[in-house]
């Protein structure tokens, strides 16, 4: 399994290590980019990661 580390952006920043083949899409905000993965939420809601780089970043280290 391949997890790719990217610059978690949340209240306690942090290293998160996340499965590319999870992933199911990837949107930018003004100060973060979510990376939404397969598994949802207890509530059924998407589940995502809020990161520190770019979309372009974000694409491009999970595709390498």
């Amino acid at each position: 399994m391949k997890l790719v580390p990217f610059q978690y952006a949340g209240h306690n920043p942090a290293m998160v290590y996340i499965n590319p083949e999870q992933v199911v899409a990837v949107r930018e905000f003004a100060n973060s980019t979510h990376i939404h993965v397969a598994a949802p939420q207890k509530d059924g809601a998407p589940s995502y990661y809020p990161v520190r780089e770019t979309v372009d970043e974000v694409v491009k280290k999970l595709t390498a």
